[in-house]
């Protein structure tokens, strides 16, 4: 494609040594760039692309997009937000993918990976193949590819969207989290319906308040309505439970559909029952009703369900498609994976990461009535410090034993991190054990819970790596639960 011909929906403040040559891709990251790609050089909180410049133009860059004057002898675009410019170059390199496509995006502090893997469940059997894109990778099977950020950046959006295009794909659920909204990494997207699950505290390391962190989330949701969109208004479904969220709602402009548990909620969930086998709930679509069998477990759970099947409704899928989509899924990676040989403790391996989603797990394996529950976590570096204390109290108040360890450092001092969870417990009246080798504590949990005990290992569900400063180590909660499992076994035969 002709330079020209690129960056054609992009407002241009300046053009440098500038000829109209043919570009064979874009990349946003100097490292995934090939010769006749054009580069892009976006300004993050880690790192500035344009410290890369160099690097892109030895490797071959056709073509350069930049916010700042930088005098090559490559063509070079300077524009005010490269971020922008960067989506808006990807959907016309792309051919605007997006539009070919049913979009739901999904959004919210937490529930979105399970949401959206309920919701592409109901999309596969009512629409054929459906692409996903999450925390847990991207893909139209089930073997996906991982990905670094909950939501990729905004060229490699577009490209995973036209590879799904190209395979068959009828549609794409992703997740939005905040900081891709904030910073345009979904600029171009028209989404035909947008969730939004809940609030609660998480990156304040990043939104520094509450109120930015939601306004984050919202501008995402006003995507829905705003002009110049080809695909029409699209539904913003909403959790009408959460306070915040409805509050959203209330200033929202265009069409939406709210779910909850709340008799006024348009998708609702009536005369539930759970346990360690299953959820059962009465599904309640406007004046209809359908008896749902959740394989998946945890209060959370129905919520996930209610926000998925909100979706598909907005989207006009039937109660019968819906009821067999969300029935069909079994489990969703480290969202409250139940991992047992038969004998000992059972363990529970789940994402949660924030002071909320940590309560809502740990009261849920309460309601299940164990003898004990031993709960193992930990907090990651570089992130929200305020939780810290926080989690720290929720787990010793609810859990039976607590095992304190490293969950991702990254480069902050594990023990640092350790000390600011300690604040928050106290003087506990139950016993709390600092085990900072992950393995180790887990396997220590693990041996001192028996049968009728939940071992509840929050944190890092679903991810197959630690992060320290080091580097990273290959590393997998469940799997890790498992080797102690048998290995207690082993020990208690003998």
């Amino acid at each position: 494609m002709k330079l020209s011909r690129l960056i054609e929906d992009i407002d241009v403040e300046k053009r440098l040594a500038f000829r109209d040559v043919d570009v064979t891709g874009i990349a946003a990251d100097s490292r995934s760039l090939k010769a006749g790609d054009c580069f892009v050089a976006i300004k993050g909180r880690a790192a500035d692309g344009h410290a890369f410049v160099e690097e892109a133009v030895r490797k071959g860059a056709s073509a350069l997009v930049v916010e700042r004057a930088i005098e090559k002898a490559v063509p070079t675009v300077v524009v005010r937000d490269s971020s922008l410019a960067a989506a808006l170059m990807a959907k016309r390199f792309f051919g605007d993918p997006a539009s070919r496509l049913r979009l739901a995006g999904i959004t919210g502090t937490n529930g979105k990976t399970s949401s959206a893997f309920l919701l592409r469940s109901i999309m596969n059997i009512a629409h054929g193949p459906c692409g996903i894109i999450g925390t847990i990778g991207y893909g139209d099977s089930d073997d996906l590819a991982s990905v670094r950020n909950t939501t990729p950046g905004a060229v490699d959006l577009y490209r995973v969207m036209a590879g799904f295009l190209k395979r068959g794909c009828r549609s794409t659920v992703m997740e939005v989290s905040s900081h891709a909204a904030e910073q345009g990494r979904i600029a171009g997207l028209e989404f035909d319906v947008a969730a939004f699950t809940n609030v609660t505290r998480d990156h304040l390391d990043y939104h520094v308040t509450v109120e930015r962190y939601v306004e984050a989330k919202e501008s995402f949701v006003r995507t829905l309505v705003e002009s110049g969109r080809k695909k029409g208004p699209g539904t913003f479904v909403y959790n009408v439970d959460d306070p915040e969220v409805a509050r959203v709602a209330k200033r929202f402009a265009g069409p939406s559909l709210s779910f909850g548990l709340s008799p006024s909620a348009d998708v609702r969930a009536e005369g539930l029952r759970a346990n360690l086998k299953g959820t059962r709930f009465d599904l309640v679509i406007g004046s209809g009703r359908e008896r749902l069998d959740l394989k998946l477990l945890g209060t959370i759970s129905v919520y996930n369900a209610l926000t998925a099947a909100a979706c598909a409704h907005a989207l006009g899928i039937d109660a019968g498609r819906i009821k067999t989509g969300l029935e069909k899924v079994a489990q969703v990676p480290g969202r409250f994976q139940v991992v047992s040989i038969g004998r000992g403790p059972t363990v529970v391996v789940d994402y949660a990461h924030t002071p909320d989603a940590l309560e809502k797990l740990l009261n849920f394996c309460r309601d299940l009535g164990p003898r004990t529950i031993v709960t193992v976590f930990g907090c990651g570096g570089d992130r929200d410090r305020g939780k810290r204390p926080m989690m720290g109290g929720i787990a010793s108040r609810l859990s039976n034993v607590v095992f304190i360890t490293d969950d991702n450092p990254r480069t902050e001092d594990p023990d640092f991190i350790v000390k600011e969870i300690l604040e928050g417990i106290g003087a506990s009246e139950v016993p709390v054990h600092v085990v900072r080798d992950r393995r180790l504590a887990i396997r220590a949990a693990v041996e001192a819970a028996g049968e009728g005990d939940l071992v509840v290992i929050a944190g890092k569900g679903h991810e197959n790596e630690q992060i320290c400063r080091e580097g990273c180590v290959p590393f997998n909660d469940a799997l890790e639960a498992e080797e102690a499992l048998r290995g207690r076994e082993v020990d208690h035969q003998g």
